[in-house]
């Protein structure tokens, strides 16, 4: 498997939870109606007003409204269920071209229904622009062994840090805000390393994968 199809694969299950996450946000709103295409997933205060506050309700876009909150959670969960089960199988032995165009539509559910607004623009959208240059450009370029070492390390150091920030975050920042009060410094560094992360590994595995 290319460092390329690596992303997808872990990246795309974890815009997935994230989504699913949400979703089942959306499902303690209950009934409550939808009013506005952006909108607070959580209830006002949960789990605490410290974790609240610091992530500003999740907020998140949908193009439905009238709704109930329960209906947007289940439609939510429905998708990036889809999209966890896709990630985890389908890269492994498929066509990227194929492949690449379903994990963009399913990213555009993730956005428009109410499972993830940063997730699929700052995550997914880097994800397929990396997947379309890997199509477009398959040419490789010889490298020499430390040259090629250089970016296999680059590539893990970067991938490792995505995968961090987000157990950093969940659970990590939501079981300590039941505890202490979190800094704005831990805070800042959590969501920095998300882009960052993914950014390094895209270029990083980008220029692996055409190395001969």
């Amino acid at each position: 498997m290319t460092k390329i199809k690596l992303c997808l694969v872990t990246f795309g299950i974890l815009i997935g939870i994230v989504g699913a996450l949400h979703g089942s946000a959306s499902l303690l709103k209950g009934p409550v109606l939808v009013e506005s295409n952006t909108v607070e997933v959580m209830v006002e205060g949960w789990p605490n007003d410290e974790f609240y506050t610091l992530s500003n309700g999740s907020p998140v876009f949908t193009i439905l409204t009238g709704i109930p909150f329960y209906a947007l959670g289940i439609l939510a969960i429905s998708i990036s269920t889809t999209l966890i089960v896709f990630s985890s199988t389908f890269f492994k032995s498929q066509n990227l071209s194929t492949g690449l165009i379903l994990f963009t539509l399913l990213n555009v559910g993730i956005f428009l229904f109410g499972a993830g607004t940063g997730t699929p623009l700052f995550i997914g959208l880097p994800m397929v622009i990396a997947g379309v240059i890997s199509i477009v450009r398959p040419e490789k370029k010889e490298r020499n062994e430390s040259s090629k070492q250089r970016m296999l390390y680059s590539f893990w150091f970067f991938y490792g840090l995505h995968i961090f920030s987000w157990v950093l975050f969940f659970p990590g920042l939501f079981i300590f805000s039941f505890y202490a009060e979190i800094s704005s410094a831990l805070f800042a560094f959590t969501f920095l390393s998300m882009p960052v992360g993914v950014l390094g590994a895209l270029i990083s595995g980008v220029l692996y994968d055409k190395t001969m």
